[in-house]
């Protein structure tokens, strides 16, 4: 966004469904002058439900039938929260999000699905495992699938409910169960499969398609109870309307599906079920400003059923919708179809095509459905070149974070040229008044690696409060540094706001007080902070006290640089990058305190020069050298990958020109010098503990919450003419 296009307009997209997701790749592929878009989703991977039985089948990969939505989001420039939306303040036009603020908007769009009526069945919330969402579903199929492929594990399996999806998924089950089976050592016959109907096979197909699905229920040898209907699911069996009751030790609901539960706490419009009423606008019935599509939604003029179909076809008005209204305009009516194509997978690679009173079957239909599923998926995960799209380029972009620091030669040759005491290299000053305590004070400030505002001040503040800490001091106030990107001053206000409310949620779990700070307008985000604290003379950390025998501790896995570049360039994989923020954003007060117990000899925070060229700060001629070991390096999820697939930081080449006190084969090695030198935001902290106390500190410092903190190598006496360095040793695992 630049100054002649400054921020106007705010689109928030609560959830990541069918539409939503075109929404987000159409913004990205063509830029709407002055709009910023962020979505909001529970789950960072949406599943395609057309793909579920597939992936259920063993026909597909998990990545295969999901939407990355922090690489499409990265990719499309639209900000992205993980959380869960729980109301909507249409007065104030805010959306209330779970364990954070809440959000304005000045269009807001709803496309979060539909949520299982587990009440209508006694027993099923304790008993059941419902289909929908299938986020939720998935983790439970999983958990049941090793159960039952496990010697005594379940074996009659029922699935209530014989529309589509129970049809699809009971074939799959039975497909999956009976291919593995024999593989782990289990006879195929022990299994039994079961699908109840209360009204019917298929009830909104034609007969055609009716009578094939008999016919594959049938052949498979699937029982089928038809126009019975389950009142009770008890541990061993499901009791039925009749009296009759099935032997079931496992039981998954296809039933009927309600809204959200937080929709009945607004005065959004509903219809008599309790879905979002909404006009052929896709625009809420008394509000302009407010759409509501896919399953959550009923266009009370265009009554259809919730199928996936409608919202991937309501995905392309409701974009230009948004961007009508983004621009002043009116929206404009959509008629959805009132016939449309069902594919309906049958187990192996065989399905049933149905439109129009019509229904064939066979391997060839499997095959089309196949390419269509794939087809749509493929449009939000193998997206363009940045270069190539409305999205901002990547060939010349640089990194941000801490990878956005200014190299280590190139601030040594100018703190050179001032001499005196700015040759003094410490990333805080130590400040003696003469007390017991000596005062600290540091000063941290980074261009965004993340859009979203709230995120990126509570890590942004982890970053800062660390190099006090890393002292072994007690940081207690701070001061911000902001820049906002041009926009008028409601969207500033909001952004300056969500930035500050997640430094301050930060600073308040470590007692820390944001007393005040500066903000100014520029070309885009960046955020910094000034903490300020103090350290008992006794138990201050200094860079250079390591000693001989030392064993080296190091809090956080190593990456971060390595995975922000990789999102840049859309070759990151969204959960890895989730694990890297969530690890981020957590504050280290408690593992440096548990860490001071051990009266460590030495240490540091690792950031912009990475993990060996802040060991080298470390390093002194007396103490002699580090030997490293990198099989004990801890490493974020996908980071070895993708530093062998030749993915680095941008700031690398120049943490590279420090690489002189590297010895070892590994120095050869182009991609464990990336990981080595990796510059690191919200960093974790090395400090050098005395041999004997080491393991117990590592214990202290795990329970302390860095659970993946290791004993990275130690620290070994030179001969007395030897200049000290860092001698690499192992192979990296990750």
């Amino acid at each position: 966004m630049n100054a002649s296009d400054p921020a106007s307009r705010h689109v928030v997209l609560v959830g990541g469904g069918h539409s939503h997701v075109t929404v987000v790749k159409s913004f990205g592929m063509k830029r709407e002058p002055g709009v910023v878009v962020t979505l909001i989703a529970k789950e960072l991977h949406a599943p395609y439900s057309g793909m579920l039985p597939g992936l259920i089948a063993g026909h597909y990969t998990y990545d295969e039938c999901h939407i990355d939505l922090v690489r499409l989001t990265s990719w499309a420039g639209v900000r992205l929260i993980h959380g869960s939306a729980t109301g909507i303040d249409r007065a104030s036009k805010r959306v209330l999000i779970e364990g954070r603020p809440s959000l304005g908007y000045d269009l807001l769009s709803i496309d979060v699905g539909i949520t299982p009526k587990l009440d209508s069945v006694p027993g099923a919330a304790a008993h059941g495992i419902a289909v929908k969402p299938v986020s939720t579903f998935f983790r439970r199929w999983s958990e049941l699938e090793r159960a039952a492929l496990t010697p005594g594990g379940p074996r009659r399996i029922v699935l209530i409910g014989a529309g589509a999806a129970g049809f699809e998924l009971i074939l799959a089950i039975r497909h999956r169960f009976l291919t593995r089976a024999s593989k782990v050592g289990i006879d195929p016959t022990e299994f039994a499969f079961c699908l109840i109907g209360s009204g019917g096979l298929l009830p909104t197909h034609n007969k055609r398609a009716r009578k094939l699905a008999r016919r594959f229920i049938a052949e498979h040898e699937i029982d089928f109870v038809e126009g019975d209907r389950a009142v009770q699911i008890e541990p061993t069996r499901v009791a039925l309307a009749s009296g009759a009751a099935i032997d079931a030790d496992a039981v998954l609901l296809s039933t009927e599906a309600g809204p959200a539960e937080w929709f009945g706490t607004t005065d959004l419009p509903k219809d008599e079920r309790g879905f979002l009423a909404a006009r052929p606008t896709l625009q809420l019935l008394d509000d302009d400003d407010v759409f509501a599509v896919g399953d959550c939604a009923t266009i009370l003029e265009h009554k259809r059923e919730k199928a996936g179909v409608f919202a991937v076809r309501q995905g392309p008005p409701l974009t230009e919708n948004l961007r009508r209204r983004a621009r002043g305009a009116t929206a404009e009516p959509f008629v959805p179809q009132t016939e449309f194509l069902t594919l309906l997978s049958t187990g192996g690679k065989h399905a049933i095509a149905a439109r129009n009173g019509l229904a064939l079957a066979g391997k060839w239909v499997w095959k089309w459905k196949d390419h269509i599923d794939r087809t749509f998926v493929d449009k939000f995960n193998v997206l363009p070149s940045m270069a190539d799209s409305g999205s901002q380029g990547h060939a010349d972009m640089r990194c941000a974070g801490c990878a956005a620091k200014v190299g280590p030669v190139t601030l040594s040759r100018a703190l050179d040229r001032l001499g005196g005491e700015a040759r003094e290299r410490d990333d805080v000053a130590i400040i003696d008044d003469d007390g017991t305590h000596l005062r600290l004070e540091t000063l941290d400030f980074f261009r965004a690696f993340w859009p979203e505002p709230y995120l990126l001040g509570e890590i942004a503040a982890v970053h800062g409060m660390n190099d006090v800490l890393a002292k072994g001091g007690r940081p207690t106030h701070a001061l911000a540094n902001v820049v906002l990107p041009y926009a008028k001053p409601a969207r500033v206000e909001e952004d300056l706001f969500q930035l500050l409310a997640g430094a301050k949620s930060s600073f308040g779990k470590e007692d820390i007080v944001l007393v005040g700070g500066h903000s100014s307008e520029g070309a885009e985000l960046a955020a910094g902070f000034f903490v300020s604290g103090s350290v008992k003379r006794d138990r201050l950390i200094g860079k250079r006290g390591m000693k001989p025998g030392d064993k080296l501790i190091l809090t956080r896995p190593l990456g971060t640089g390595i995975l922000f570049a990789a999102l840049m360039r859309g070759q990151a994989r969204g959960e890895d990058i989730v694990v890297a923020l969530e690890t981020m954003r957590r504050t280290t007060g408690s593992i440096a305190r548990a860490t001071l117990e051990f009266s460590p000899t030495a240490g540091t925070d690792i950031t912009g020069f990475g993990l060996v060229g802040h060991l080298s700060e470390m390093l002194n001629d007396d103490a002699g050298s580090i030997e490293l070991d990198l099989q004990s390096l801890p490493l974020y999820p996908g980071v070895l990958r993708l530093a062998r697939s030749g993915i680095t930081s941008t700031l690398l080449p120049e943490n590279l020109q420090c690489s002189s006190s590297i010895t070892g084969a590994a120095a050869n090695d182009a991609a464990v010098m990336a990981i080595l030198f990796d510059p690191q935001t919200a960093g974790g902290f090395v400090f050098t503990i005395a041999e004997d106390l080491a393991e117990a500190c590592l214990t202290a410092v795990r329970h302390a919450g860095a659970e993946h903190a290791a004993i990275i190598g130690r620290v070994v006496k030179g001969s007395p003419a030897a200049t000290s360095c860092i001698v690499v040793t192992g192979e990296l695992n990750g």
